[in-house]
């Protein structure tokens, strides 16, 4: 696919993921302020842009229609940032990407599927949660494990475009952007190790199996 075939020509641990998954959406305030922001950044993206959303802050779920990225972002931003990112209209092969050597950070929902597949692959997150359980994911992430930043909102739910690119700074370069790096080979190794025919993972799984089978042989 393309994108892959971008990511290629770009520096180990160089491109921040952005995505919402597969049923994210922002506002289309939200989504100029991200735009504007990965843009100061002056760091390497690819985003996946979903239509905008109705509500203030975002939706899960939204419906979609066929994307047209000149009337979804800023004025002049595709021309402006051609050299620095790659947008993609609606999905993605998100396996393929964080699994890529050029990726170093995920802007995330941290909806389950996308966490795990980030802490498989070491890729350490900006935790931007839309819906529900979300945001309790966010929060477990970078406060408890460490291996996450969290941008701030402002009194309209609104992450400003200047807190973007300080998150996005944070994440990708300097001491801090270390430090959630190797929190975060620490998770994949835990992970990976869970995995194994002796994890932990593993082992409940054969455990609830017996438990089952146990039980439909008593009844």
């Amino acid at each position: 696919m393309e994108c892959l075939t971008w990511l290629d020509k770009q520096q180990p641990c160089s491109v921040l993921y952005v995505s919402f998954g597969s049923g994210g959406a922002l506002s289309q305030e939200q989504t100029d302020e991200l735009a504007i922001g990965l843009e100061l950044s002056n760091h390497k993206f690819l985003w996946v842009v979903r239509a905008p959303s109705s509500s203030a802050c975002g939706a899960y779920l939204s419906a979609q229609n066929d994307v047209d990225l000149s009337q979804v972002l800023p004025s002049g931003f595709l021309e402006r940032t051609k050299e620095q990112g790659m947008v993609i209209p609606s999905w993605a092969p998100q396996i393929e990407i964080l699994s890529h050597i050029s990726v170093g950070g995920f802007l995330s929902h941290c909806g389950w599927s996308s966490i795990l597949e980030s802490a498989m692959h070491g890729v350490p997150l900006i935790t931007w949660p839309l819906f529900a359980e979300q945001r309790m994911n966010a929060f477990v992430l970078s406060e408890g494990l460490k291996v996450g930043v969290r941008p701030r909102v402002n009194e309209n739910g609104i992450v400003e475009r200047i807190e973007v690119s300080k998150v996005i700074k944070c994440l990708m370069e300097g001491e801090e952007c270390e430090k959630l790096r190797n929190n975060m080979k620490e998770l994949k190794e835990a992970a990976t190790n869970a995995l194994q025919e002796d994890g932990s993972s593993r082992k409940t799984v054969s455990q609830l199996a017996h438990k089952w089978k146990n039980l439909v042989h008593e009844n």
